[in-house]
């Protein structure tokens, strides 16, 4: 039974995918190019802005209320989406989908902290969030097909609305899980307190670390997402057909070296494995933007998914480990900002930088980064 509270995370994760399938996939035809940029970076806004009180209210009123409203409102921005008639009606309903994210984000990512927290399974707390990302990964190569399908066969609306219906299964899931946060740390929420509590948490240099590593993967996430396929089609004339199979090969190593390196994390700890992970990112990211040819494209592609699928739950884990016990939906919503704060702004910047500059400069400015946040977070860890 312990393993249980887990599940309903992971298809979460599935129906975040499977959402994000059906909505490139027709619904955004007929708008303009800047309300289509304002409809796919509403949900991100919305998350920088809440992950700062969503951490507080989970903090204050528990991880399952929060599970459970969010996911509600996810569900309510989902299918608000589909029978929406207008930008001006669109945008404030997306908006409302993101900031139940963000709640539902910050009640799972601390009621997986408190799970692994028992010692039993603290000792276990790397190869446990390792497997979560394995099922993330899993998700990104069924999550598009599901969502894909459902477009082709029913059009947008009947899509967003059954993604809408999975994700109010997933928030009565959560319904049904025990409450993990101690009774003795209930409290009433102050907006005021919960930004003191960032302040204070970015003063411990282990969090700075986590931050600036958590910048960097999010930015090779944006890069592989908004340039590598723009790169691939000029360079080899790579369709939409072949670059949706690179992702699928990325995410099915995510599958298989996620719970490897989460289980290693357990035996060696996590501080010596991020640095490498973020190198390789690194290293693949320079690597795709200066191939010549497909096969050292494919090459690098697949050593920049490597360090993607090992970072990943090396961060998610090391959160976890330095969360403070009174603050861990703080700490695991900051931990969260900095990937929601880079998902906001770097596709659109990084795109900018490639349609005025094609080549590889928006690559390498990310693989500079990635070192960067490499050699910062080992500085910051050894202090």
């Amino acid at each position: 039974m312990e393993g249980l509270p887990c599940a309903p995370m992971w298809n979460g994760c599935l129906v975040h995918v499977a959402r994000s399938e059906a909505r490139f996939r027709g619904c955004l035809e007929g708008l303009p190019r800047g309300g289509v940029g304002l409809l796919l970076a509403a949900p991100s806004l919305a998350r920088v802005v809440f992950n700062l009180p969503a951490g507080a209210l989970v903090d204050s009123f528990g991880r399952v209320p929060c599970m459970i409203i969010g996911e509600l409102f996810a569900a309510l921005g989902c299918l608000g989406t589909a029978l929406a008639l207008s930008l001006s009606t669109m945008l404030p309903i997306r908006f409302m989908g993101g900031s139940g994210g963000a709640l539902a984000s910050a009640g799972s990512a601390a009621y997986l902290t408190d799970l692994t927290e028992r010692p039993h399974l603290k000792p276990m707390r790397g190869t446990i969030l390792g497997a979560q990302g394995g099922l993330i990964a899993a998700a990104y190569v069924v999550g598009p097909a599901v969502g894909g399908a459902l477009t082709h066969l029913y059009g947008t609306q009947a899509a967003y609305c059954s993604v809408a219906a999975l994700i109010g299964v997933c928030g009565g899931a959560y319904a049904t899980l025990p409450e993990t946060r101690p009774k003795e740390k209930a409290g009433s929420f102050r907006l005021a307190g919960a930004a003191k509590d960032w302040q204070e948490l970015l003063k411990d240099h282990r969090q700075q670390a986590l931050f600036a590593a958590n910048l960097a993967l999010f930015m090779n996430y944006s890069a592989m997402v908004t340039v590598m396929p723009l790169h691939a089609y000029h360079l080899f004339g790579m369709g939409a057909g072949e670059i949706g199979a690179l992702f699928s090969v990325g995410s099915a190593v995510g599958i298989v070296l996620a719970p490897v390196v989460g289980t290693l994390s357990d035996r060696y700890g996590r501080v010596p494995l991020v640095a490498p992970s973020a190198i390789l990112c690194g290293i693949g990211c320079l690597g795709v933007a200066m191939s010549q040819s497909s096969e050292l494209f494919f090459a690098f592609y697949m050593i920049w998914s490597l360090g993607e699928a090992a970072l990943a739950p090396l961060l998610s884990a090391y959160a976890a480990d330095i969360a403070p016990k009174e603050h861990v939906g703080s700490a695991m919503s900051l931990s969260r900002q900095a990937g929601d704060l880079v998902s906001f702004v770097a596709p659109p910047l990084l795109g900018f930088m490639y349609d005025t500059s094609p080549g590889h400069a928006a690559m390498s400015l990310t693989s500079f980064m990635t070192i960067l946040g490499a050699a910062t977070f080992w500085k910051r860890t050894r202090q």
